[in-house]
Parts: structure tokens; C-alpha cells; sequence
């Protein structure tokens, strides 16, 4: 056994000589051996790890959490290991938080490993998942509906939070009947959870169980399952490479907390790098460490909806919305509501709005421009012909806008025209003269005073938009 656990660590390179690891210690017989194995490792090969234990009482079982706790505390007086002792109300915190119980003892539990670690300076934490957890870890994601990555079962190794402590697994190509030996072997007798019995949890079920009759079928199916998840973990990286390359084609925006794509660049896509590409995604702008493949499936439905615009609302407060050709992930309550504001228009001169992150550019050109030229953000107007003083504001209710050769049309159909997103159409700032709507900037002009080859004075105005726009009118 001892062999075996080094080998694995010398080929992942999962502990380093001279590290400080926590390990996480539950008084079981898997924890029991783990501890042991690490302490023996370190005393033969002389690593200079240095070793720090966490167990937690959950409050779960009163009297045997506490005896739990206290074979922990003696094994580690034995083995002379620094021992860390946290307890902590589970059930409370169940109750406030509406979480199952794995679920809630599992987030304290990775609390404390963390705190320990960063107060010890430990880069590294250890835990005892075996090769039995592995297949039962498989086959419980494979019937709640898990896809590729899911399959591939638990890595060796993995980042925690920041990304300052990794979680390492040295026993995973070890069994359950294997530790087991190695514990009575070394005169070990680790404690048994008498939950570990109740068919209550379902993976239990599945231990207890589906277990059994599946080695009825085939007595290697754990090598087999684990054969597999070894291939669909090999393949699920490639597939991720690709993912990641297509993303970076189809991405319009990155930020630390949004991301907007291109939807019909995403649609050209195949469905499998697309869905890849959406839990990519739901990692970069939520703190939620895992999405089910519902939750994938109802971004890649929303994504191929007949409708301009739609919205769906993720667990984590996280808000996917599909507006025109665009799919938007950011967090909910990220757009800022934006008030009415309206200002004087600098003429000639340059205006800063701050609501809407733009500059207003005017001048007056005493002979026409060449009109082929211009861009969609300008326009130019017979200056003596404007109905009334320039002015800048956003939209209000009602506003219309005068159309060439068709009488007036609601700014809001124009805008919907254009296709701006609703949730740019109240930061875009209208050019006034008067009480009539003259320029859309970036939009549309409005009919009122057209150059002609009377106009004696032309009226230049230019709007500067940011860089927050150019996923509007890019």
C-alpha cells in the first residue's frame, strides 16, 4: 500500500517535499488510513511535510460526533500530527439555508479546511476519496442526468477558491476493501459512521444497494466504470480545448462579471461545443461551483428561440438574456437604472453626458460636407431652420420621431426597428431642438430642417459613443 500511494504521488506530483498539508480527517476508516499513509510516507522517504489534521462535528449524532472527534484528536496525539477541532450546528445552518444535508456540511467543512490552510500556509489539502467513492460519485451524477465532465468522475486535483490551496486525492486508485486491510494491518480501528447505514441518502442506495448487484453482473465493473471515466475525462479536455477556441470566435464582451456573445455566430456552432461553451461561461460570471445540465439545456432553448428577445433567471442571482442578436450573462440588478436628465447642447462645443458615457460634438460648417461620408453617429442640419434651442435628454414616453417622405413614427418602434437592446434605449441621449426629436444618435435623423441648396448654414453634430457601446451598434 505504501508503495502504490507513493508511486501515485511521485507520477501527479500531488504533494512536494517540504509542503504544508491539511488533511482532512474524519475519524473513518478511509481518513484513518490517509493520515496514516501520509505519516509513514513522510518518516521513509523523508518529504519534511508538515502536517496539519481537520476534523469537524457536524452536531449531527451528539454523543458519537463527540467520540468521533475525540479517536481523531488521539490518533493524531499518536501519530504526531498538529490536530485542528471545529463543531459547527449543521442542522441549524440547514434550517436557515433551506440546503440537504451533504450539501451544508460539505460548505463548512471546505470552509474550515480553507481557513486552516491559509492560516498555516498550506498548499495543499488531502482527502481520502478511494476508488469505491469514485464509482459511486459516477454512477449517482449518471442517473440525476450529469453529462461528459460530470462522468469523468473526481479529479486527482483541483483548485479551491482563490487558487492558492489544492485539493489532492492520493488514495483514488485504492479501494474500499483495501484501506480497509491496510487500517487492520497497522492496528488502526477507526470509528463508522452510523449514517453511512441509512438508506435515507441516496447515495447510500447506491453503496448498499445497486453496488452489490452490479458485481453480480460483471465482479469488475469498478474497473470498468473507472476505465471509462478515465476515457470520457481525456475526451471531455479536447472537447474543452475546442470549446474555449470557439468561445473566444463567438465572445463580443468579457468582463468580470458579464459576458455577451454573438448568437448567431454561437448558433453556427455544433450543439456539443455549444453546450460546452455555456457552462464555460456560467463559470466565468457566477460563483456557482457546479450547473446541471437543466440549467445548460434551458440557456441553449433560450439561445435558439424564434423570439427577438428573451430572459431566463439562473440559480446565483445570475440573469441570461437573449436581445436581438446577443446573449447576455451578467448578475441580477447589474444594469443601473438610469433617471431623466436633459442638458444644453454646447454650440459650437463639445457636451459630456455623463448618464450615457458619451460625448456630443457640434459645429457649424459654412458649406455642405460630403454626405457620403458620414457616419451613422452624425448629421448635419440647416442650422436656420431648427424649430426651437438645442438641447440633449432621454427618452420619454410619447416621444415620436419626423420620418422623410413618411409623416412620424413612435421612437420606441424605431428603436425596436434598429434593434437596440431595452436596456440601452434609456441610456441613449436624443438631440432636441425644441420639443421635436432631431437626431437618434447612431440610429436615425429625423426630417426636420434637411439641408438644401438654400441653406445658408449648417449645423454639424457628431456623437462620440464609448466603448460600453460598441456592443449596440457594433
Amino acid at each position: 500500500m505504501l508503495a502504490s500511494v507513493h508511486n501515485e504521488i511521485v507520477r501527479e506530483g500531488l504533494l512536494l517535499s517540504g509542503e504544508t498539508v491539511v488533511v482532512g480527517v474524519s475519524g473513518g476508516n478511509d481518513s484513518t488510513a490517509l493520515l496514516h499513509i501520509l505519516v509513514a510516507l513522510n518518516e521513509n522517504y523523508h518529504y519534511g511535510w508538515k502536517l496539519h489534521a481537520v476534523h469537524l462535528n457536524h452536531c449531527f449524532r451528539g454523543d458519537e460526533s463527540r467520540q468521533d472527534a475525540l479517536y481523531a484528536q488521539q490518533l493524531c496525539e499518536r501519530l504526531g500530527v498538529a490536530f485542528h477541532l471545529f463543531e459547527f450546528d449543521v442542522p441549524a445552518y440547514m434550517e436557515q439555508t433551506g440546503m440537504g444535508g451533504q450539501e451544508a456540511s460539505r460548505v463548512i467543512r471546505y470552509g474550515y479546511y480553507e481557513q486552516v490552510a491559509k492560516e498555516q500556509g498550506a498548499t495543499k489539502l488531502a482527502l481520502a476519496h478511494h476508488a469505491d467513492d469514485q464509482v459511486e460519485t459516477i454512477l449517482f451524477r449518471f442517473v440525476r442526468g450529469a453529462r461528459m465532465n460530470g462522468l469523468s468522475g473526481m479529479p486527482k486535483r483541483r483548485w479551491l477558491g482563490e487558487g492558492t490551496i489544492e485539493l489532492v486525492r492520493p488514495l483514488l486508485h485504492r479501494t474500499r476493501e483495501e484501506l480497509e486491510g491496510y487500517c487492520l494491518e497497522n492496528g488502526l480501528t477507526p470509528r463508522e459512521d452510523s449514517s453511512n447505514r441509512s438508506r435515507k441518502y441516496k447515495r447510500n442506495l447506491l453503496r448498499l444497494d445497486v453496488m452489490p448487484l452490479l458485481e453480480q453482473v460483471n465482479d469488475r465493473y469498478r474497473e470498468h466504470i473507472l476505465e471509462a471515466a478515465e476515457s470520457i475525462r481525456l475526451d471531455h479536455l479536447l472537447l474543452e480545448r475546442l470549446a474555449e477556441e470557439h468561445l473566444r470566435e463567438v465572445l463580443i464582451t468579457k468582463k468580470q462579471d458579464e459576458i455577451v456573445i454573438d448568437n448567431d455566430k454561437f448558433q453556427k456552432c455544433d450543439v456539443a461545443l455549444q453546450r460546452r461553451m455555456i457552462t464555460l461561461i456560467l463559470g466565468y460570471v457566477s460563483k456557482q461551483t457546479e450547473w446541471s445540465s437543466q440549467h445548460v439545456e434551458a440557456v441553449l432553448h433560450l439561445s435558439g428561440g424564434s423570439r427577438p428577445s428573451a430572459e431566463l433567471h439562473l440559480p446565483g442571482q445570475l440573469v441570461v438574456s437573449r436581445v436581438y442578436g446577443r446573449i447576455h450573462f451578467c448578475p441580477k440588478g447589474r444594469e443601473e437604472r438610469i433617471h431623466m436628465y436633459c442638458y444644453e447642447l454646447s454650440v459650437p462645443g463639445s457636451t459630456w453626458i455623463d448618464e450615457s458615457k458619451v460625448w456630443v460634438h457640434t459645429s457649424y460648417l459654412e458649406r455642405p460636407m460630403d454626405w457620403e461620408r458620414l457616419m451613422e453617429n452624425e448629421a448635419v442640419f440647416d442650422a436656420e431652420r431648427l424649430p426651437g434651442p438645442l438641447f440633449l435628454r432621454n427618452r420619454k414616453h410619447g416621444d415620436r420621431l419626423a420620418v422623410f417622405g413618411s409623416g412620424e413614427k413612435k421612437l420606441k418602434d424605431v428603436l425596436i426597428d434598429a434593434k437596440v437592446p431595452r436596456a440601452w434605449r434609456d441610456r441613449l441621449p436624443l438631440l432636441m431642438a425644441g420639443e421635436e426629436v432631431i437626431l437618434v444618435p447612431g440610429v436615425r435623423r429625423s426630417a426636420v430642417a434637411p439641408v438644401s441648396e438654400q441653406t445658408r448654414r449648417f449645423l454639424h453634430v457628431r456623437v462620440e459613443f464609448g466603448e460600453d457601446w460598441r456592443e449596440v451598434f457594433s
